[in-house]
């Protein structure tokens, strides 16, 4: 992937991640009948939506393979997410103990969510392949009955 495609969907996707999360924000804030929303919190969603953002460009359209991909995508998206909210929470007085089980909870439900994702993907690769499959033998098979 050329630089400034990889450039192009990164800003694409940083700013579809972004207004989506920032509009949850709002509705949580008003929900929660909250007057304000630190505007530290407002750059941790962005810089979290930038690394999202570059592990879902990096695993939709890189050369790697399935299981490099799968593993950046991984590393980017749960690096992102331990550096942008679990270190802010864990900074505010939040017991150590629920900061490292709600880092263990998003964890596994990752793994459950790319588990799914690589499992249907791999049942339409080999739908799609045994779609493709013509059989050398059936040519000769139909000459000879003839």
């Amino acid at each position: 992937m050329k630089f400034k495609a990889f450039i192009k969907a990164f800003l694409i996707h940083t700013c579809i991640y972004s207004t989506v999360l920032f509009s949850a924000a709002m509705l949580f804030c008003l929900l929660g009948n909250m007057t304000s929303f630190a505007t530290a919190s407002y750059f941790l969603i962005l810089a979290f939506c930038a690394f999202f953002a570059a592990a879902n460009v990096i695993f939709a359209k890189s050369n790697l393979s399935i299981w490099w991909r799968t593993i950046i995508h991984a590393a980017l998206t749960l690096g992102g997410f331990a550096l942008c909210f679990l270190i802010r929470y864990a900074d505010i007085g939040t017991p150590r103990e629920s900061v490292t089980l709600f880092a263990v909870l998003v964890s596994v439900l990752y793994a459950i969510c790319m588990g799914v994702f690589l499992a249907v993907r791999y049942a339409k690769q080999k739908k799609a392949e045994a779609k493709r499959y013509q059989s050398v033998y059936a040519s000769t098979n139909d000459q000879k009955r003839r």
